[in-house]
C-alpha cells in the first residue's frame, strides 16, 4: 500500500497544506480553553482526522501553536496537572519541538498566582521547563503569564535562535541561592524584536541585569509596558519601567526603537520618567498611550505633561499617535505625525476646562498635513465634521464615531465640510454602542443620490461607510 492516499508526491500535498494553514484565531482566547491546545486552522483539523497519512502530513502545522492554559477557577493541583500535561508531551514526542512556532505557558491571571502552595509545587516542576523550552530551536513567539523565571531560564530563552517576539505578563525572579546568575554576554542570542512586559517584580539584582539586558537588545524595535489596573499584593510591589530606565540606564539611546505602546504613568514623577525615555528615542514612529480612565483625571496627565521638557525633547521621526484626543496635540505638535488614532472615548480637555472637541481638532498641529484620522465622539456633532475639515483638508481617512443618541444624516452643513475634504478615499460616520457599531434603523436607506453627491465632493472616495446609508464600496 502507497505510504500517502493518492499518487501525489508529499511536497506537492505539503504545497496544499500551506493554503489550508490559514491565520490563526486571536490569541485572546487561548487562555480559556482546555489545558493544551492545538492552534491550527480548522481545515488543518479537519485533514487530519480523514487517516493517519494526512495526519502525519498535518502534524508540523498541528503543532506550529501550542498553548498551555490555566483557569485561575480551578484549584493549584489541577493548574500543576496541566503544566506536567505539556510537559509530558513535549517529553513523549521529541519532534514536536522543532515544530512548536509559538508556545504559551504560565497562568493567565495574577489574583491567584501569588498562593504558596502553588509556588512550592511550580518550583519543583521549573527544572522540566528550564529543559523543555530552551530546545525549542524553531521557536518565534513565547507568551509566559502569570510565572516566576530564574535567571537561567531566561538565559535560555534568549539564545533560541529564532525567538523575535517575547511576551511577559509577570516578569519576577524566584530568588535561590543554587540558580547562578549567568553572564548576559552571549556568543549567540535570538534576534528579539518585540518585547512586552506587564508586570515588574520587585527589583532585585538579577532582575535588573536581566531587565537591562532585554531593553539594550539592539534588535529592538517595538516595546509593549501595561501595568495592570487592578494591581494584586504581588503587583502593589511592582516597579515602574520608566522609573528602571531613568535611574540604571540613564544614558542609553533607544536607535532601534519604532514602536512604543504603554499605559501613561498616573503620577507626576512617573510621567517624569516617560518624558526622560521619550527623549532618547530618536527613531520612534509610532506611539500608543492608553489611559487609566478609572483614577487620575486625564486632565490632571495633560497638565503634567504640558508642564514637562516633552517639547524640548521631541520624538523627532514620530508618523503616528494612537491615544487620548486630549493629549494628542502634546506629542502631535511641530513632528511630522500623518496619522492621528484616537477611538476610545477617555473624555477630553472639555470635560473640565470647558473646550469643544473641536478645538482638540483644531489643536492638533503636525509639521505636515494629516492624512489618517479617526476620533470617537460622545455625540454627533456637525461642528466637529467642520472643524476636521478647516484644519486637516488633506485627509485621506476619516473615521468619526460617537456613542450619542443624535440621529445623523446628510445636511447641507455637513456637505459643505465634506466638500473641503477632496483627498479622501475613505470615509466613516458611524454610531457605537459598547464599542460595537449599530445601525441606526432596521432598513438602510437606499440613497444613491446621496452617494453620488459625496462622491462629486470627494473624486478619489473608495469607501463609504455611512451609519444611515451602510457600507458602499466605490468603484474608480
Amino acid at each position: 500500500m502507497a505510504a500517502y492516499p493518492t499518487v501525489l508526491p508529499p511536497e506537492i500535498w505539503l504545497v496544499v497544506l500551506e493554503s489550508l494553514a490559514l491565520p490563526l484565531p486571536n490569541y485572546v482566547s487561548t487562555w480559556k480553553g482546555s489545558p493544551v491546545i492545538l492552534k491550527s486552522s480548522p481545515d488543518i483539523r479537519s485533514l487530519s482526522s480523514v487517516s493517519r497519512s494526512f495526519l502525519q502530513l498535518a502534524d508540523p502545522y498541528r503543532f506550529q501553536e501550542v498553548h498551555f492554559v490555566v483557569d485561575r477557577f480551578k484549584p493549584s493541583t489541577q493548574k500543576i496537572l496541566q503544566i506536567e500535561e505539556l510537559l509530558c508531551l513535549l517529553e513523549r514526542r521529541p519532534g514536536v519541538k522543532l515544530w512548536i512556532r509559538t508556545l504559551s505557558i504560565g497562568l493567565n491571571d495574577g489574583a491567584r498566582a501569588g498562593a504558596t502552595n502553588f509556588e512550592k509545587e511550580y518550583l519543583a516542576l521549573e527544572p522540566k521547563i528550564q529543559k523543555v523550552v530552551p530546545e525549542l530551536r524553531r521557536l518565534r513567539l513565547l507568551r509566559c503569564g502569570y510565572m516566576y523565571f530564574s535567571s537561567s531560564l531566561l538565559y535560555g530563552i534568549l539564545r533560541l535562535p529564532h525567538l523575535e517576539i517575547l511576551q511577559l505578563g509577570d516578569f519576577q525572579f524566584i530568588q535561590r541561592t543554587a540558580d547562578e546568575t549567568p553572564s548576559w554576554i552571549g556568543q549567540t542570542e535570538s534576534p528579539l524584536r518585540s518585547l512586552t512586559l506587564k508586570s515588574l517584580g520587585p527589583l532585585s539584582t538579577s532582575m535588573k541585569e536581566a531587565l537591562i539586558h532585554l531593553l539594550q537588545k539592539t534588535t529592538l524595535v517595538e516595546l509593549t509596558h501595561w501595568p495592570s489596573l487592578y494591581p494584586d499584593q504581588r503587583e502593589s510591589r511592582s516597579v515602574n519601567l520608566f522609573w528602571v530606565i531613568s535611574t540604571h540606564i540613564p544614558d542609553y539611546v533607544f536607535t532601534s526603537l519604532q514602536e512604543l505602546d504603554i499605559r501613561l504613568p498616573d503620577s507626576n514623577a512617573a510621567i517624569q520618567h516617560f518624558v526622560q525615555f521619550g527623549a532618547r528615542c530618536p527613531n520612534l514612529i509610532s506611539l500608543i498611550i492608553g489611559w487609566n480612565s478609572l483614577e487620575d483625571s486625564l486632565k490632571e496627565a495633560e497638565d503634567q505633561l504640558r508642564r514637562s521638557s516633552l517639547a524640548e525633547h521631541p520624538f523627532p521621526a514620530l508618523r503616528e499617535f494612537d491615544g487620548p484626543l486630549a493629549l494628542a496635540s502634546i506629542f502631535v505638535q511641530g513632528r511630522p505625525v500623518h496619522s492621528v488614532i484616537s477611538d476610545i472615548w477617555y473624555g477630553s480637555s472639555s470635560d473640565e476646562s470647558g473646550t469643544t472637541m473641536a478645538s482638540d481638532i483644531a489643536a492638533l498641529k503636525p509639521s505636515i498635513p494629516l492624512r489618517v484620522l479617526h476620533l470617537a465622539a460622545p455625540e454627533w456633532n456637525e461642528a466637529d465634521i467642520e472643524a476636521i475639515a478647516q484644519h486637516h483638508p488633506d485627509l485621506e481617512e476619516l473615521v468619526y464615531n460617537h456613542s450619542g443618541r443624535e440621529l445623523m444624516g446628510w445636511s447641507t452643513r455637513l456637505g459643505d465640510a465634506v466638500g473641503k475634504l477632496a483627498k479622501l478615499k475613505t470615509l466613516t460616520l458611524e454610531f457605537i454602542e459598547y464599542g460595537v457599531p449599530q445601525a441606526l434603523s432596521d432598513k438602510l436607506s437606499d440613497d444613491h443620490q446621496t452617494i453620488a453627491e459625496i462622491r462629486s465632493l470627494c473624486p478619489n472616495l473608495q469607501r463609504a461607510n455611512l451609519g444611515w446609508l451602510g457600507i458602499w464600496e466605490l468603484r474608480p
